[in-house]
């Protein structure tokens, strides 16, 4: 009886982890115990399904002779019949693979199927994971993380696809921090971009810790799978796509997109400020990524923070993928091991403010079709309590930083201008 005792004391956050990603599939499989956390928009509340039938319908506009988008046949026939469907925007190839399987059952069955594939798969990752890292000292602290982020729940109620390419990236940190073959990291680097093409901001750390190699194999991979749908034409859709958002410069706020960027377009900051502050946070994200004394994790962290912030269209179900990024940095880099950092780290597992703006009923309209929503103000609450926890722990890791890199960086400029008045380049 005392070992069990020991063997639960020594993983109660482990179970109390999976306990609650159980909880979490119960309520957004039949219970609803979790809704009045999110929005009715975040929830789809009114159209259930919209994001997660445009694969489904893409898939089986493809092999009746349509179009991936997902646009109805010239008959009018479309999968997902009677419900409201956002037009597919995914890679051809994720959309083929995942969408086709969907196509045997019923548009109802397939959502909840979905649903039960992705708890299995983040399971079994995530026992990976344990199994990879178990003699570390915070390893149940980093399981916890994994499971029990609570914009998970979101993501699994709306059975989005997020959560594959959390779970790749996971398996790409893994791959990173165990020194596995390139070969390896380099197919998991592909399919990160499959899912969501996000893994862009990566390129950076990666080459700057030498990881060339993966990162040549990923690109190519990429660019063969693009490449054959390119030969029909078929992938037009996905290139436009990418092309748009790469270059989009939206300012879309309330009460969906949760940024730091739309918080600070919600404010009479000028524009050109915050193009300036994007601007100096990327250039920050970079230099702090390509130090050698910044572990390739807490790069990669700082890189997925930065997408959180500043990307455009962030939703927030999408902040999901902190949860990787920040279990990986606990069990290799001790800056997010100290008792500050941990109790941040806690604090990016909550949902944000609208539960209690919901439940005191502050600056929130419940409709019919929508469901409840914040206004101006309670949006911009949201944001806040989602933000500021993250950039209070991306400071707190970057604390012991500053101070050897303006060292280093002032050595390494003496040094150049030495060079430079020896050999007498420049002016």
């Amino acid at each position: 009886m005392h070992t069990y005792v020991q063997h639960f004391m020594r993983y109660k956050l482990i179970y109390l982890g999976a306990f609650i990603q159980l909880l979490y599939f119960i309520s957004a499989f039949h219970t609803g115990w979790f809704t009045s956390l999110f929005t009715g928009y975040s929830l789809h509340h009114c159209c259930q399904g919209m994001d997660f039938y445009q694969i489904p319908n893409g898939a089986y506009a493809y092999w009746h002779g349509g179009s991936l988008v997902g646009t109805p046949l010239p008959n009018g026939a479309v999968y997902a019949s009677g419900h409201v469907v956002n037009s597919n925007v995914y890679h051809p190839f994720f959309t083929l693979v995942v969408g086709t399987p969907l196509l045997l059952l019923s548009p109802t069955q397939a959502f909840y199927a979905w649903m039960i594939v992705k708890l299995l798969f983040t399971l079994a990752v995530t026992a990976y994971f344990f199994w990879s890292f178990r003699k570390e000292k915070y390893i149940g602290l980093a399981v916890f993380v994994l499971l029990a982020n609570a914009s998970q729940y979101l993501e699994i109620a709306i059975s989005q696809f997020q959560s594959v390419l959390n779970v790749f990236l996971l398996l790409l940190l893994i791959a990173l921090v165990k020194n596995q073959s390139e070969r390896w990291g380099g197919v998991l680097y592909c399919l990160t971009l499959l899912v969501k093409p996000i893994g862009i901001l990566w390129l950076g750390v990666l080459l700057c810790k030498h990881r060339c190699k993966l990162v040549l194999i990923g690109i190519c991979l990429f660019a063969v799978l693009t490449g054959v749908f390119l030969i029909n034409g078929s992938d037009s859709y996905y290139l436009s796509n990418l092309s748009t958002r790469l270059l989009s410069t939206s300012t879309d706020g309330p009460v969906q997109i949760i940024t730091l960027r739309a918080l600070l377009y919600s404010t009479p900051l000028p524009g050109i400020a915050i193009t300036v502050i994007d601007g100096m946070a990327l250039a920050l994200v970079l230099f702090f990524g390509s130090l050698k004394r910044v572990h390739v994790t807490k790069g990669m962290f700082l890189a997925v923070v930065y997408y959180l912030c500043f990307y455009d269209l962030v939703y927030e179900y999408q902040w999901t993928s902190l949860a990787p990024v920040i279990a990986m940095c606990l069990v290799c880099c001790p800056e997010f091991q100290t008792r500050l950092s941990r109790c941040l780290i806690l604090l990016t597992c909550l949902p944000s403010a609208f539960v209690l703006l919901n439940y005191w009923h502050i600056n929130v309209t419940v409709d019919s079709i929508y469901g409840p929503y914040p206004g101006t103000l309670g949006w911009q609450w949201m944001v806040v309590s989602k933000v500021g926890p993250v950039l209070l722990l991306t400071i707190s890791v970057l604390a012991k930083d500053v101070v050897p890199a303006y060292k280093e960086v002032k050595t390494f400029w003496k040094v150049l201008r030495k060079v430079n008045r020896s050999m007498e380049v420049f002016g």
